[in-house]
């Protein structure tokens, strides 16, 4: 008789997988400080220039960093060793975000300078972010990559409901750069973290092509299957018109419409992080996901609506309520379109088809310049909730 899968045993099955667990675990503790760079960033440029429009340019920076390098990193997770390729992307982003904590700590820090820091770690992070996403199946089995899924956005994305509170009262004693200073213990853990693995990476024929092909197969495999096409495009819509909102101009939304210091909109956030948080832990404990597509559908649909209800909302109560429900949907509709993609894209085209998923978040960081603009002229009470509405 053949033995039960002690996975099985588990509410977490893809923990029971030695390196997924290592891999999850330096991940986790990453979370708990990496999210300090995200509002150091905002607010170290809203204090050089307090102004929407400015914001809106980080995220134009953040954004051709992503579009540049975020379909050269998918074709490069499909050519090289992942685990040594996300060790030196790791390893240049500690590198970076040292050297932008010392500047800005000791006052040597210029807004053109602070753009070009920002803009190589973004590039590190559009090249490791699909080299991550496509090495978490090969750690796991088919059946547990959902759970797998569930589990990494946990740990990436449910600390967020205890660091924006670190992050605000840290910004507000240390400044932007002790923050990033701090962020850098998140890097080290993953290091150690990879460097513990057993997985070694395998050739694949990808290696023996020039990489502009390696990236066209990988565009023509995503436009040749529906399923893959679709929750591209769904994803796109979401990044587009709401996900661009939070990419620097919710600084200013907090500081002039809600009256909010960094600490206390470190508080707000914080709520968004207990909606990532349930849903992402919730997806996790039930082990096997169903109806993914309609978890899919439904979250996107409540990411708008929440985001709308934000937009209008003008009372701490009703905005903590909307950043609730926003955090909540967004998240369960991240986990099951990756969970779909992972547990039916090939290994071979993995790291290109995560990739194109960078491009939903660099038009995101790049619209989010245009609404700067906008805000600018109508004022952040029109456009907010227009552009969440659209």
């Amino acid at each position: 008789m053949q033995e039960p899968d002690p996975a099985e045993k588990t509410r977490f099955p893809a923990l029971a997988h030695r390196d997924f667990r290592v891999l999850w675990l330096g991940m986790l503790l990453q979370s708990v400080t990496i999210a300090f760079q995200y509002y150091a960033q905002m607010w170290l440029i809203y204090e050089l220039t307090n102004s929407a429009l400015v914001l809106g340019i980080l995220g134009l920076v953040r954004g051709l960093a992503m579009l540049g390098f975020g379909l050269y990193g998918g074709a490069l997770a499909d050519r090289l060793d992942r685990r040594l390729l996300l060790m030196g992307t790791e390893t240049l982003a500690l590198l970076v975000s040292l050297v932008l904590g010392v500047l800005a700590i000791r006052g040597e820090m210029n807004l053109w300078l602070a753009f070009g820091l920002i803009f190589v770690g973004a590039a590190m992070g559009s090249i490791g972010g699909p080299v991550r996403q496509a090495l978490v199946p090969e750690l796991v089995t088919l059946r547990h990559i959902p759970n797998a899924v569930a589990l990494m956005t946990a740990a990436q994305m449910g600390s967020f409901a205890v660091t924006p509170i670190l992050a605000g009262f840290v910004i507000d004693s240390l400044g932007p750069g002790g923050a990033y200073l701090l962020s850098t213990t998140g890097n080290v853990s993953v290091l150690v973290a990879l460097a513990a693995l057993r997985y070694r990476g395998k050739v694949t024929a990808a290696s023996r092509e020039p990489v502009l092909e390696t990236i066209r197969n990988g565009l023509r495999y995503s436009r040749g299957n529906p399923v893959v096409l679709w929750i591209i495009v769904l994803a796109f819509t979401t990044s587009a018109l709401g996900f661009a909102l939070y990419q620097g101009l919710i600084a200013k939304w907090a500081s002039e419409v809600l009256g909010l210091e960094p600490g206390a909109y470190g508080l707000l956030a914080s709520v968004w992080g207990i909606g990532t948080l349930i849903t992402s832990y919730g997806l996790s404990y039930v082990g096997e996901i169903r109806h993914k597509g309609r978890i899919l559908i439904l979250g996107s649909l409540g990411f708008g609506l929440s985001l709308a209800l934000f937009g209008f909302a003008r009372s701490l109560p009703l905005a903590g309520l909307a950043y609730l429900i926003n955090g909540a949907a967004w998240t369960g509709a991240s986990i099951c379109s990756t969970a779909i993609i992972q547990s039916i894209v090939p290994n071979e085209v993995r790291g290109r088809v995560m990739s194109l998923f960078m491009i939903n978040a660099a038009i995101a960081q790049m619209n989010s310049l245009v609404l700067g603009g906008i805000a600018d002229v109508v004022g952040m009470e029109v456009l907010f909730p227009g552009a969440a509405l659209l």
